[in-house]
């Protein structure tokens, strides 16, 4: 695995010399005598850097760790006796056992409470006898894709579930569950015209719609003249003996 920032501590590895002593190292250096040879160790302080996917509450991967930590060798001899040569590499597997112990407690909508979790157990990491530890910062962010939050929905009732963005064929960027585009259902067809029928009211109309009371008023009016006219010219209705 490539790892942002390493070293290796291992600064050089010769056979040990069968007649002439070794010279002493440097400042900075320690010289290992081993079975397989002589090796010039590192001493000195380095910057680390590892990237780490980290699990949150709902996801396997739901963060992606940027750590930044100081290192220095105190034990050369051990360092020699184990091989490393890499030293991110060699603590890739301890931090991360570290921290996603912590991460999976959050989701991934509680970034900052989870980043700032993680910077409280690394002031408790201090390395190994081998080597020390010190300074680690993590950063954290929820990885594109993989974004885990809950929150209100747009449809009553249902849980919002958002699974990262994704882009439209137009280049926009949305999130699963909006709705993008609505198909309206076609509207109904309108009513039939209604039928002509007989009115029951003498009067009305072919389509049922009976006079107004201005109509009858009126009309009301015009027999009411009508009738004295029929009065005074001695002409009327017959009503008998």
């Amino acid at each position: 695995m490539t790892h942002s920032l390493t070293y290796d501590p291992v600064v050089d590895a010769q056979p040990l010399p069968r007649v002439r002593p070794p010279r002493t190292p440097p400042p900075g250096r320690a010289l290992v005598l081993a079975p397989g040879g002589m090796y010039l160790v590192d001493t000195t302080e380095h910057r680390l850097a590892l990237d780490l996917r980290l699990p949150g509450r709902d996801a396997p991967d739901a963060f992606h760790c940027h750590l930044r930590l100081m290192c220095r060798v105190t034990d050369p001899a051990e360092i020699v006796a184990r091989g490393i040569r890499d030293m991110s590499a060699a603590w890739y597997d301890p931090l991360h056992a570290r921290l996603r112990d912590v991460s999976r407690r959050y989701g991934t909508e509680q970034l900052r409470e989870a980043e700032e979790a993680l910077n409280t157990a690394l002031r408790r990491v201090t390395g190994a006898p081998a080597v020390r530890l010190y300074d680690a910062r993590a950063e954290l962010r929820a990885l594109p894709g993989l974004l885990e939050a809950s929150g209100p929905s747009r449809v009553r009732g249902v849980p919002r579930v958002v699974t990262g963005p994704r882009s439209t064929p137009g280049g926009a960027e949305v999130l699963r569950g909006e709705v993008l585009a609505r198909k309206e259902e076609p509207l109904p067809p309108p009513y039939p015209a209604p039928t002509r029928r007989a009115s029951r009211v003498r009067g009305t109309t072919a389509t049922g719609e009976t006079r107004t009371e201005e109509t009858r008023t009126e009309e009301t009016r015009t027999e009411e003249t009508r009738t004295g006219e029929e009065r005074r010219s001695g002409e009327g209705p017959v009503t008998g003996p």
